[in-house]
């Protein structure tokens, strides 16, 4: 049965709400800390209040359930309901068909009733997800997490994610699972589009960003208007085999260390993550749920970390029920608790056995202690019991604000990349411009990707040119061309909506919306496609049924490509604009079409954005974080390969990608100069500053990202050809020039071993700067 969500949370609001100050009571008896001093640490006032529950109170605050399920009734409340009978630890997504104020207070209402079944008071921590934006209706929506990695420009990721976590904290959430800081090696996964990319290097700066726009600079308490984060997935999740979600992932121990955990590194040593989530997957037969050596001695013992870590949906259970490594539930349970999963994502999840596993003896009672210790210091840490749980007229007043719309719409301007502009067919000119036919699937419609709230609300792109064009005076018209899939093509992303195989579109229709499209381009000065993909064909793909969202082609969908032959054969002026979620192969529009401009999911605004790049209100400046491969025989595609990784061609075919990583054009022109190092050697402790000149020489102002590699010429392990270490975004007028300096770390010319360590190695090191991973001039210094 579907649940109204909407219907409960309003019906929930009108219990009633009290507010955090007055929800204790209960006399105890107490010796040493309070845990209602705040003027102690988070870890110290729940320590102190761990010594005072029960083993089932301290059980309880280890489950987490779907607010769904524990608010689909509001009789449910007067039984011994079993997640309230001692308290809880929190509910997941709360706010997905509410409006912000009546969200709001539904969720004080919620924590009323979570209260008064808690002889301490403890509240429920409210999770949501904040992958682009936060999950809710009625919040703001920017441009999908790969789509913002394109904007190289780390300080308005930040903005964007202090804007969300306020939004969301305003409603009543005090954590989030997000951000996806997994690597993505293979666009062939589904939730390539939740990541930031293929680069180590971009993928930690992008942590570093996110975590400190949710959560705030690193402090004892978080801030009253941030969330904590839950960084996931750990570890190694973007590698599994084939490009197929819950896929075993093949890493060794130093790829481990060198790849895959830099962002997460990054995240907890220095923005301080306050949780984390693990993997669905598992990594040389271990789930990654069930890995001490993961979870605990490197995650706790090597980094510190003392924060909660979250498990993913239903993944403890899993431990047994897929991966076949624990005999039942219980022993599932077991080794989840012991691994270091403190907290369970599940309904009626097996960590509701562990009171009386604890009775029967077969689990030690400090296990689940420990892990209450640590979810009970992240609720201190984030106020749940010293702040109001909500504030529904600041929800109501934050959500898709002037100020927050404007700030997404700038961070689509900022991320769409430019793959091509032949004869400088782009900007398109306003005052020459009469008729515009906007076409294609994706023209039409507003696609924001997963972990987004539906109905998608915001600007397509023909509403974009149509706005644009009634200010600048030509027409627009309109026709589909062809469709991508059969039904919906909205987001089937939600796990309860898990649906089976999609469908594509019938191709006898599209060819019938093809020759509509021509008929309607007839007397068009300028044809805009719009093509790519949509929320069908690139989602995670779901354990349950047979949803699917992982594919095994990069190219464009149907007949996408038809119809851009058909447009291309009128030889008038033609644009392609593209809107997907995984990284695609657009190789027949490489070779035909003039000019891409390649945007993956833009967010809400991305309609006003794109029309105003194509008509040269404003120049792109945004990057690929990934690169573009030819075909999917090309994969692994990723730039920094190791010498003998490309070291042959395949036979009747171009090696080489179809756009290299960091790759993307500008409506003006640049100049990178060789790298140049403050000194030519640098002992092994110090610091050097490497400067690169960078002109614009073209006739209008631009942003140029300077990209800074280097490569180890003789090393004790095989070193990749280069790898990112520095980037920077310029803005620069006509004609200006100016000197960009990146300073390195001798640490930066290093590498890690299997157990971590860091290895920094004299000799010879090669610099490269420029505007991509491909067009690079060379420098070098030596490390002694």
């Amino acid at each position: 049965m579907k649940i109204d969500r909407r219907a409960t949370l309003a019906g929930m609001a009108g219990l009633g709400f009290i507010t955090a100050g007055n929800i204790h009571g209960v006399a105890f008896a107490q010796s040493g800390d309070d845990y209602r001093d705040t003027s102690l640490s988070p870890a110290r006032r729940a320590k102190a209040l761990v010594a005072l529950m029960t083993l089932d109170e301290v059980g309880a605050q280890l489950n987490c359930p779907r607010a769904a399920d524990v608010m689909a009734d509001a009789k449910a409340f007067e039984a011994d309901f079993p997640y309230y009978q001692y308290g809880i630890g929190g509910v997941y997504s709360a706010s997905l068909e509410a409006g912000p104020e009546e969200n709001a207070r539904a969720v004080m209402a919620l924590q009323k009733e979570v209260v008064s079944r808690s002889r301490f008071g403890i509240p429920a921590f409210i999770f949501e997800e904040c992958l682009a934006g936060l999950l809710a209706d009625g919040a703001t929506q920017f441009p999908q997490a790969i789509s913002m990695a394109c904007a190289f420009n780390p300080t308005l990721v930040e903005q964007a994610f202090a804007a969300t976590a306020k939004e969301a904290r305003s409603r009543g959430a005090q954590a989030c699972f997000s951000p996806n800081i997994d690597i993505c090696t293979d666009p062939r996964w589904g939730r390539a589009e939740e990541t930031w990319g293929e680069d180590p290097y971009v993928v930690s700066v992008s942590a570093r960003a996110i975590v400190n726009g949710l959560q705030g600079a690193r402090s004892e308490y978080l801030p009253a208007d941030r969330i904590a984060t839950s960084v996931k997935h750990f570890a190694g999740y973007g590698q599994g085999i084939g490009g197929r979600n819950f896929a075993p992932s093949h890493i060794g121990p130093v790829e481990l260390q060198n790849v895959i955990l830099p962002p997460f590194r990054t995240a907890i040593t220095e923005a301080g993550s306050v949780g984390l989530m693990a993997s669905h997957g598992e990594i040389d037969g271990v789930p990654a749920h069930a890995d001490t050596a993961l979870l605990s001695d490197l995650l706790r013992d090597d980094w510190g970390f003392d924060g909660y870590v979250v498990s993913d949906w239903d993944d403890v259970r899993r431990i047994h029920s897929l991966h076949g490594v624990a005999k039942d539930e219980a022993e599932a349970a077991i080794m989840g608790l012991k691994a270091g999963v403190d907290l369970e994502l599940a309904n009626n999840g097996v960590y509701l056995m562990l009171p009386q596993l604890v009775r029967d003896g077969k689990l030690e009672e400090s296990y689940v202690r420990r892990a209450a210790e640590r979810v009970l210091a992240a609720k201190f840490k984030c106020g749940l019991f010293d702040l109001p749980w909500a504030e529904p007229a600041k929800a109501a007043s934050l959500a898709r604000s002037p100020k927050h719309r404007a700030l997404a719409r700038k961070m689509a301007e900022e991320s769409a990349v430019l793959l091509q502009n032949e004869g400088d067919i782009l900007p398109l000119d306003k005052g020459n411009t009469k008729k515009v036919l906007v076409t294609g699937p994706n023209a039409a419609s507003v696609h924001l990707g997963g972990y987004s709230p539906k109905p998608f609300v915001g600007v397509s792109v023909l509403e974009g040119v149509q706005a644009l064009g009634k200010k600048a005076g030509f027409d627009v018209v309109y026709a589909p061309g062809c469709r991508i899939t059969a039904g919906d093509e909205g987001n089937n992303e939600i796990e309860t909506d898990a649906s089976d195989e999609s469908v594509q579109a019938d191709p006898a229709r599209n060819r019938q919306l093809i020759a509509e499209a021509v008929e309607a381009a007839q007397d068009a000065d300028v044809i805009i496609m719009c093509l790519g993909g949509n929320e069908a064909t690139a989602r995670e793909a779901y354990f349950a049924g047979d949803s699917r969202g992982d594919r095994d082609s990069l190219d464009l969908i149907g007949e996408q490509n038809e119809l851009a032959a058909a447009l291309l054969e009128l030889d008038k002026k033609t644009v392609s604009v593209l809107i997907h979620g995984r990284p695609l192969s657009p190789r027949y529009l490489a070779e035909n079409c003039p000019a891409i401009l390649d945007t993956f999911y833009p967010g809400e605004e991305g309609g006003h954005a794109i029309a105003s790049i194509l008509f040269g209100d404003v120049n792109p400046s945004g990057k690929l974080p990934v690169t573009i491969a030819r075909n999917v025989g090309q994969l692994p595609a990723f730039y920094y390969q190791k010498p003998t990784g490309k070291f042959r061609n395949y036979v009747f075919s171009d090696s080489t990608p179809l756009y290299p990583f960091g790759h993307g054009l500008s409506y003006t022109s640049f100049e990178c100069g060789e790298p140049q190092p403050s000194s030519g050697s640098v002992a092994r402790g110090g610091k050097v500053r490497v400067n690169v000149t960078v002109r614009n020489t073209g006739e209008r102002a631009g942003q140029e990202v300077v990209q800074l590699y280097i490569r180890d010429e003789i090393a004790s392990r095989t070193r990749p050809v280069k790898q990112l270490r520095g980037f920077k975004k310029v803005a620069l007028d006509a004609g200006e020039s100016r000197t960009v300096t990146f300073e390195l770390h001798t640490d930066d010319f290093g590498f890690r071993e299997a157990d971590g360590k860091l290895q920094v190695e004299p000799g010879r090191f090669v610099l490269m700067a420029g505007p991509d991973s491909e067009a690079l001039k060379t420098g070098s210094i030596t490390l002694t």
